[in-house]
């Protein structure tokens, strides 16, 4: 599992670390920067171990469907990461992750600088009654 990943499934991962990292890649055989959250490059490493391909093989792929589309390269690359697994996403998978059982509203949940707290999620009721959308027939780039 990579770095910032969340093993024990206590959902820590969904949380997001402040700050974006850059990092260089070779994109149609041209040098480009990206701006990615950690747990994005995490989980760009994760889609590229699994398909035996290089990040810059990925992002070339993206690269190119993005230009038919429009829209920057990095947006393109987030909607690819959560495309690739959210096709791989089940219903028992879900389950075994907790998903549905308020987990991501106590996560979502934000302290205020005067002691106060926030709800930013939906209440776990209607997170566990919500269906959930059918996969997108294609990848999305």
């Amino acid at each position: 599992m990579a770095p910032h990943g969340d093993e024990r499934g206590t959902g820590q991962d969904l949380v997001p670390e402040a700050g974006l990292v850059n990092r260089n890649v070779t994109v149609n055989g041209r040098r480009t920067s990206i701006r990615l959250e950690p747990q994005m490059w995490d989980a760009l490493h994760d889609i590229c171990q699994r398909e035996g391909m290089t990040v810059h093989q990925i992002c070339t792929l993206v690269e190119e469907r993005r230009r038919r589309r429009g829209g920057s390269l990095t947006a393109a690359i987030r909607v690819f990461i959560l495309a690739y697994f959210r096709q791989a996403a089940t219903q028992e998978g879900h389950a075994r992750a907790g998903h549905g059982s308020g987990l991501l509203v106590q996560l979502a949940t934000v302290h205020r600088s005067d002691g106060q707290s926030d709800r930013e999620a939906p209440s776990a009721p209607a997170m566990a009654t919500r269906p959930l959308p059918p996969p997108s027939p294609e990848p999305i780039s």
